[in-house]
């Protein structure tokens, strides 16, 4: 098994895991990667591409060479993998390629503009390859988990000063997180959908997350979500 990282030397990694150096946030990073590895990416049958990374702020305070660096990261970045490894999946009849996006494609997180727009690019970049790559053998599953118990809050940069609306729904957002199921609930959830080998959207997380909120999602107008989406963020 092989994973990704930007620095294989960092002790806390999995050592039953053969790590890869990988800088999926700029453009010379991922074609340097896929020009150095074309014998993995030609053999492997499983591909998830799970990188994450965000900030909080309001867009035009955000410096534009860091939501460039995001972008590509969150969405350039599983696209060019996702295509590299498509053509020999598909002349083998079989593979399997997770994308994980996030249900921040449904119900945009404030403040987190890039990482909501990008999650929602890359969930109707995986359906897309549902329509069309069915019946070639290749399993795509655009994998949406909700909140989980992990360090991503921890390592999202903050830019600007933040007035009361961004301070409350930060608040929120950390409230999210501390009351979230483990992150062994969602690995278990893909795996489960790895193993059912069938294309599809696959979302995982809290009970409200994934049923009542997405109920909504598909039953209310537009305005009475924001309005909705507004009111669990305390924003005006």
């Amino acid at each position: 098994m092989h994973g990704t990282t930007r620095n294989p030397d960092n002790p806390t990694l999995d050592p039953g895991i053969h790590w890869v150096r990988f800088d999926g946030a700029s453009v010379e990073g991922i074609r340097e990667f896929i020009s150095n590895h074309q014998n993995l990416l030609s053999t492997i049958c499983l591909l998830v591409n799970n990188a994450g990374e965000s900030c909080f702020g309001k867009a035009s305070e955000i410096p534009q060479e860091i939501q460039t660096a995001h972008q590509t990261l969150l969405l350039e970045a599983p696209i060019q993998l996702t295509e590299t490894v498509l053509g020999a999946m598909k002349s083998r009849g079989f593979g399997t390629i997770v994308n994980v996006s996030s249900l921040a494609a449904l119900f945009p997180l404030p403040y987190m503009a890039v990482y909501s727009s990008c999650k929602a690019g890359l969930s109707q970049y995986s359906r897309d390859l549902m329509l069309t790559e069915r019946g070639g053998g290749v399993c795509i599953i655009d994998f949406q988990p909700g909140d989980y118990r992990t360090a991503f809050n921890a390592n999202i940069q903050t830019y600007g000063e933040l007035d009361q609306n961004q301070k409350r729904a930060w608040k929120r957002l950390e409230e999210n997180l501390a009351k979230a199921p483990a992150p062994e609930v969602a690995a278990a959830d893909m795996l489960k959908a790895i193993r059912r080998g069938k294309s599809g959207t696959v979302r995982s997380g809290s009970f409200f997350q994934t049923v009542v909120a997405t109920t909504g999602y598909r039953l209310l107008p537009g305005r009475l979500l924001r309005w909705a989406i507004r009111k669990h963020y305390a924003l005006p």
